[in-house]
């Protein structure tokens, strides 16, 4: 069965006589054009935990938008991407895609121009949001070209982590948890 593609149509309004712009549509949620470098500012100098509520309130909108294109509950997890993907790439936030490591599902933002802080909690509240189902999410790594997301339940996200902050390298630690390893 072919994956429906993401329409862009009336996605994004601009209502310049009120100085609005509106996402998902009729009626949609009111949004800001933002300069990436306020909100690096804002990130940087901010304390972790604002920087993680800023992540997930982005997240949630756009697994919000995402959710209204498609059935969660029986959409295909290519179905489930594509929607995911376009409603982030309206917002900015760069080309996202995912990658399987074994039973590892990795989320794959190419060209953000957002910090590797914000990113896993955006990533987590956007499925969140997208499926009615929480994740827990921890960024592998982050260079001028993507960011790579681990998703998965605490407990595997959580080895990872402390797998990677005890010097693994994060492909490694991605073969080790699919191997059940401990």
């Amino acid at each position: 069965m072919p994956v429906p593609s993401f329409d862009p149509t009336h996605a994004v309004r601009f209502d310049l006589p009120h100085g609005s712009v509106r996402a998902g549509g009729d009626g949609g949620e009111r949004v800001l054009l933002v300069p990436s470098s306020a909100l690096d500012d804002l990130v940087l100098s901010a304390p972790q935990d604002a920087v993680e509520a800023l992540g997930r309130a982005l997240g949630a909108a756009i697994g919000r938008r995402a959710a209204s294109r498609m059935d969660p509950k029986t959409a295909a997890i290519d179905a489930f991407v594509t929607q995911l993907a376009g409603e982030a790439a309206l917002a900015g936030i760069g080309a996202l895609s995912i990658e399987r490591w074994g039973r590892a599902m990795v989320v794959v933002v190419e060209d953000s121009p957002l910090v590797g802080t914000l990113l896993a909690p955006l990533i987590a509240a956007a499925i969140a949001a997208a499926s009615g189902r929480q994740v827990a999410c921890a960024l592998l790594s982050r260079d001028e070209r993507a960011a790579r997301v681990l998703v998965g339940n605490d407990v595997s996200v959580a080895r990872a982590r402390e797998w990677i902050a005890s010097g693994m390298p994060w492909g490694e630690a991605l073969v080790k948890l699919h191997g059940g390893g401990t």
